[in-house]
């Protein structure tokens, strides 16, 4: 009796090893996995992830630094030209260049025009471009303060030729071309990361304003609204 009881238990671990064998041979450690499966989980691992919620100042600070992936910016350029995060720094500083050359920047408004975004560095169109920027906003900001470098040139050649100041004027232009363009990169790189870390710090900001919107995408009023009063 007592070795039927041994040959059935003998049995029942037999069939329990046979029946968890496939799983135990198809899973392996992490070290033991093939190249070819280490790296794919490398390529489907994002370069940085973004926490969900709400998280502390010190984590937000750390997680809106984002690495330069030149390859793929340059590769996002074709539509990042069409996109706003471009088009609206681009006319503003081109407008800017105009009424500055126009004017002669002796004016308020074109004075402030041409210190924000003419002048070396044009600050004022890398700050949009990089706030607005999905992605690659060091490279708008390069571009858009390079554009800004070509009117501080119309405006030095337009202005002050004929003039004492002529010379002077003339030996700003290579360092205009050469800062420009790179402050302005650091200056949009500033500004997305300022806008990431607004986002992280407060992420039920946009969530609010949606909350306000209907089915209908109407606005709809906190308060509540009074029924039709009966006749």
């Amino acid at each position: 009796m007592a070795r039927a009881k041994k040959t059935d238990r003998a049995e029942a671990r037999r069939r329990y090893r046979a029946e968890t064998a496939p799983a135990d041979v198809g899973a392996t450690d992490e070290g033991d996995a093939p190249a070819s499966t280490a790296r794919a989980t490398r390529a489907a691992t994002p370069a940085y992830a973004t926490p969900a919620g709400r998280v502390g100042i010190g984590t937000a600070f750390r997680t809106a630094f984002h690495p330069v992936n030149i390859r793929e910016d340059l590769a996002a350029l074709p539509w990042l030209l069409r996109s706003r995060a471009f088009l609206i720094p681009l006319a503003v500083t081109i407008a800017s260049s105009t009424l500055v050359t126009v004017t002669g920047g002796r004016d308020i408004i074109t004075s402030f025009l041409f210190a924000y975004f003419v002048q070396t560095p044009p600050i004022g169109g890398a700050l949009i471009a990089g706030f607005l920027a999905p992605r690659a906003s060091w490279l708008l900001g390069f571009i858009v303060s390079l554009i800004a470098a070509v009117g501080y040139m119309v405006f030095i050649l337009s202005v002050t030729t004929g003039t004492p100041d002529e010379a002077i004027a003339r030996q700003a232009l290579p360092a205009a071309f050469l800062a420009s363009p790179i402050l302005g990169a650091l200056f949009a790189a500033g500004a997305a990361w300022y806008r990431r870390f607004l986002q992280l710090s407060n992420p039920n900001r946009g969530r609010r304003a949606e909350a306000k919107r209907g089915a209908d995408g109407r606005s709809r009023s906190s308060g509540t609204q009074k029924a039709p009063v009966k006749r």
